[in-house]
């Protein structure tokens, strides 16, 4: 749920609407032009789709690496090359070893999933909630009464379905996963 709380709030700062308030040039105090945020988001956008191929690989990689069947005395290069053959756009490069570098999959073993799931839901959450008035005292107080006041008392599905409502998430296999359909949209990768 932190992740999802974290990367729900990112929305705020792409939003013109909010940057304007607070947002000023440090000598002359002019407000940011609302055509600097539109072209930040335009490149933000750009490579959007890229950036989810490689965030999937990543997860990929490491849920084959240390899931629920972990390989033992494998040969890790294979099988990143492997993964990357099979579920990228990206010619593999012989002789590269990323992975060894990539802290997150000593760090988070099977969890790194978690990052592309805290970016669905949250942007299940700003296009629900947020989107049409980030600044509203209701959309506010609902993110801090349905949302924040829990911590960890009460179940993630729960707290997600009560703030965003139905279908933001839903059971698979004894866990639970995100509704894709606002990712997808945020990165014009579906049209509604």
């Amino acid at each position: 749920m932190e992740k999802s709380f974290n990367s729900s709030f990112r929305s705020y700062a792409w939003d013109y609407r909010v940057l304007k308030t607070f947002a000023k040039h440090y000598s002359t105090g002019d407000i940011i032009p609302k055509e600097l945020v539109e072209s930040m988001v335009g490149a933000k956008k750009m490579f959007a789709a890229t950036e989810l191929q490689r965030q999937i690989l990543y997860a990929l990689v490491d849920q084959t690496l240390f899931g629920e069947q972990p390989s033992a005395g494998i040969d890790t290069m294979a099988i990143v090359a492997d993964l990357k053959r099979q579920h990228t756009s990206w010619t593999h490069v012989d002789g590269t070893h990323w992975h060894t570098r990539f802290s997150h999959l000593t760090n988070y073993g099977a969890g790194y999933y978690s990052y592309l799931y805290a970016k669905c839901f949250a942007t299940s959450i700003w296009q629900r909630m947020c989107q049409e008035d980030p600044l509203s005292l209701d959309t506010g107080s609902a993110l801090r009464t349905k949302f924040l006041q829990h911590g960890g008392a009460k179940d993630p599905a729960d707290i997600l379905n009560d703030l965003a409502g139905s279908g933001i998430v839903r059971s698979c296999r004894g866990g639970i996963i995100p509704d894709i359909t606002s990712l997808c949209k945020e990165m014009e990768l579906l049209k509604c």
